[in-house]
């Protein structure tokens, strides 16, 4: 008999050819139901063990599953950390850039703006000196025909004065 597949039942149901001075069948028998016994207990503890193992498996496999997925989620959120950042510096540097852009183009409409301004001004200056020449020239011709009226009020005679003139 192979002692693969043994079970406690076969062991307690084993009986032997009995000899001329053969063992004590009470002793024989008392022994193989002790070793039953264990067997049995054994096979328990291996059949619980083994469903213990088969679920400590399926929690490990779980349990790396969820490493796994972990890992992945982490490493994806890494990766979107890192492109975020990229984008955001990209789009710093294109705001800095446009903002330079955009100070330049100001800068140069603002000195232009002054160039228009200093010309205008320097226009204005040639009018005013022009209008200030025109009204200098306007006060001394009506200073001159105030002084004429004045020389020719002075030589004025007056009115009867020309009548007697002529009855003379």
């Amino acid at each position: 008999m192979s002692m693969q597949g043994l079970t406690p039942l076969d062991i307690q149901k084993q009986t032997f050819a009995r000899g001329l001075k053969g063992y004590n069948v009470d002793e024989v028998r008392g022994y193989l139901h002790l070793i039953a016994e264990e067997i049995e207990r054994l096979v328990r503890d291996v059949d619980r063990l083994s469903r213990e193992n088969a679920m400590l498996r399926d929690e490990l496999d779980e349990h790396n599953a969820r490493e796994r997925i972990l890992k992945d989620t982490l490493l994806s959120a890494q990766k979107v950390s890192e492109d975020v950042r990229a984008n955001a510096h990209k789009e710093a540097e294109l705001i800095v850039k446009d903002a330079e852009l955009l100070s330049d183009r100001l800068t140069s409409q603002a000195m232009a703006r002054v160039g228009d301004l200093e010309r205008a001004i320097q226009d204005l200056k040639v009018e005013r000196r022009g209008a200030r020449n025109r009204l200098q020239s306007m006060l001394d011709t009506m200073q001159q025909l105030v002084m004429l009226d004045a020389e020719q009020e002075a030589n004025e005679q007056p009115i009867t004065a020309m009548f007697r003139a002529r009855e003379s």
